[in-house]
């Protein structure tokens, strides 16, 4: 049994800083090597970073000092990345979403079995202590049954056609980079896949998701769910019940949370406090895992991911969006 997980970040923009930003305050843990597909890149941020080591892929694959891997890169490289590492017997922590269709999921989630290797999904804001304390106001009925989620979120990015968040062939749209949050915080709440999923929207004139109406329908409950990335949105999550409502500000990063009545009366409010940006609970739940020698995470295992891509893969085909490479 390992006493320690030798990390590595595999990919080194703007996210991977965050999770440096973050590893000190990680027990039980060693950031050991960063890589990129541009060399230069990694040795600059290993340099700014103090990491020991700078690599490129095939390196990281193949290094026998690595134990898990956080994968930080865009999600149209995710699933190759995910399955190298795997393939080479290595821990996986890779950002949302962990790829882009359901069937490329299904095939991750086989050969992690197959090679007995942890993967999970960085699903960041399950962990987040506002979050959790908003579900255990939900699982105390403090709200009653649930009736409705709303949750949106979205920015004014400007249009920029040669984007990558605009290419179709590197999986551009508002939908997996930024509705992937409302769908999977509707799932966090409710527990369970929708019983109907119905979606509308607009498409940019280079054939991607730019706006997103989306509703899901579970058994007694409806969440209604918006994204963008041509309007900012306020980015707040509610969930109400016959009782009250929880209020949840800047949900994807909350750091705290309201329950009130059903008039509109404050009862209780939670603040985190932190210091930090916030993937630190991700990440301790994580090396905490593998350090147990589980193969999934109980918060977000294999079902949830699943639950999810499927949901996401489903509203793309109802709005008529197919990448070009699928």
């Amino acid at each position: 049994m390992m006493n320690i997980v030798r990390w590595a970040i595999l990919g080194a923009g703007k996210i991977a800083h965050s999770f440096v930003r973050d590893f000190p305050l990680l027990e039980h843990a060693e950031l050991v090597a960063v890589a990129s597909s541009n060399r230069q890149r990694a040795e600059t941020f290993a340099a700014e970073c103090k990491i020991p080591q700078a690599m490129d892929y095939e390196q990281l694959y193949n290094s026998s000092s690595i134990d898990a891997v956080y994968i930080a890169t865009t999600h149209n490289f995710h699933y190759e990345q995910v399955l190298q590492c795997l393939l080479h017997g290595k821990s996986v922590l890779c950002e949302k979403p962990v790829t882009v269709n359901d069937s490329q999921w299904k095939k991750l989630a086989s050969t992690a079995a197959e090679k007995k290797v942890f993967l999970m999904e960085a699903m960041w804001t399950y962990f987040l202590p506002a979050v959790q304390k908003a579900k255990e106001w939900v699982d105390q009925k403090l709200v009653g049954e649930l009736q409705l989620i709303q949750s949106d979120f979205g920015f004014a990015m400007g249009k920029n056609p040669l984007g990558r968040m605009y290419n179709p062939e590197l999986a551009g749209g508002a939908l997996l980079d930024l509705g992937i949050y409302p769908v999977a915080i509707a799932r966090f709440f409710t527990g369970v896949e929708p019983l109907k999923i119905h979606a509308t929207g607009t498409l940019t004139e280079t054939g991607v998701d730019e706006t997103l109406s989306i509703s899901l329908q579970y058994d007694n409950c409806t969440a209604s769910l918006c994204t963008s990335l041509s309007a900012q949105l306020c980015n707040a999550t509610r969930i109400y019940g016959n009782l009250g409502f929880i209020e949840i500000p800047a949900f994807w990063k909350a750091s705290s949370a309201s329950l009130y009545d059903k008039e509109g009366i404050l009862l209780e409010s939670y603040q985190d406090g932190r210091s930090s940006h916030g993937f630190i609970y991700e990440m301790q739940h994580a090396t905490d895992m593998i350090l147990s020698g589980s193969l999934q995470s109980p918060v977000m295992d294999h079902c949830v991911t699943n639950g999810i891509q499927e949901t996401l893969t489903e509203i793309r085909r109802q709005i008529g969006l197919k990448y070009p490479f699928e």
